[in-house]
């Protein structure tokens, strides 16, 4: 991986917030930046697994798989859950679609 490829991203977490009036607010907070290189998905395999979505999505792989090592004992937990983490880059918010020790798959909300 070369370091010029690299590009900032900021992992935040995402709670639910009630406002006076009974609704929910999703309200971010920041946890840490992280350098990944970032990747479109183009290939046939990730096209029939995502379907028409795969243009709002993208591939992120960390340096030393910092970011990965974070994410993956999150995948199938219930309290501290996958889904409750989101990704920003580039002034877009991306849900975390899948994870594994090698990638992760963003989608763009």
């Amino acid at each position: 991986m070369q370091l010029r490829y690299l590009n900032k991203v900021i992992l935040m977490k995402g709670e639910n917030i009630p406002q006076k009036n009974g609704e929910l607010v999703l309200e971010y907070k920041n946890i840490k930046d992280y350098n990944v290189q970032v990747q479109n998905l183009e290939d046939e395999v990730s096209a029939s697994v995502y379907g028409s979505n795969i243009n709002k999505m993208l591939r992120l792989k960390s340096p030393n798989k910092l970011l990965e090592k974070f994410l993956i004992p999150k995948v199938s937990n219930k309290q501290d859950n996958i889904s409750n983490y989101y990704i920003s880059y580039e002034g877009f918010i991306y849900k975390i679609s899948a994870v594994n020790s090698a990638k992760i798959d963003i989608e763009r909300i």
